[in-house]
């Protein structure tokens, strides 16, 4: 009971962070595109579903079907934002401003996404291999490292969530719960540590991949 405690503390310090990303969003003047206003207030609406669900729970165990239900969702969301930041021109087309906000949303989403699946693994037998996948801007191994993670994703199906490190500091508080020092950095299946570029079969050895 303590350990589900713990979670729901951290989902909902969470939400407390999606909560002032918005409302810091809402003051942004520059709405350069209708997109963004709509991923946001989409997320918006999400945040405050996710809340007043987390209210609801009494028993984490007994709600798998509906946390799996709002993973479905969150994936979705993610599926959105990743779109947006994804194209060369995001950058330009979206403003400065609204970018670099995005870009913090969409990390904080992935954490969110993470720790449910991590809550998932644990409470309700959900077993889909996942790679935590810290990695740096213009870095050749963490370049590498995204590749090889991608042909791991069409072999196996196994879902990577990537974070850049030293992005925010609002994603301190993960960098240092696992010890990341460098990059890439992988975290398999929640609690095996993989500093520096990592090859295909050793990911594929310590995650028991195809067995």
């Amino acid at each position: 009971m303590a350990k589900k405690q713990v979670f729901l503390s951290t989902i909902f310090a969470l939400c407390i962070v999606f909560v002032v990303g918005i409302i810091i969003g809402n003051l942004f003047s520059n709405t350069e595109t209708k997109e963004v206003d709509k991923v946001l207030k989409q997320s918006e609406l999400s945040t405050e579903s996710y809340l007043l669900e987390q209210e609801l729970l009494a028993d984490f165990d007994q709600n798998c079907d509906l946390a799996k239900t709002r993973l479905a969702a969150l994936s979705g969301e993610l599926w959105q934002l990743g779109k947006l930041l994804g194209t060369e021109t995001a950058k330009s087309d979206l403003g400065k401003a609204n970018y670099n906000f995005l870009k913090l949303k969409y990390h904080l989403m992935q954490v969110k996404t993470y720790i449910l699946y991590a809550n998932l693994n644990k409470d309700c037998n959900f077993t889909t291999p996942v790679v935590l996948f810290f990695y740096s801007q213009d870095d050749a191994d963490s370049k590498e490292q995204g590749k090889i993670l991608d042909s791991l994703v069409e072999a196996y199906n196994i879902h990577v969530f990537a974070v850049e490190a030293g992005f925010s500091k609002e994603l301190e508080f993960l960098e240092m719960f696992y010890g990341v020092s460098e990059t890439p950095f992988l975290v398999l299946n929640y609690d095996i540590k993989k500093p520096g570029l990592t090859s295909y079969q050793v990911i594929e050895s310590e995650m028991q991949l195809g067995e």
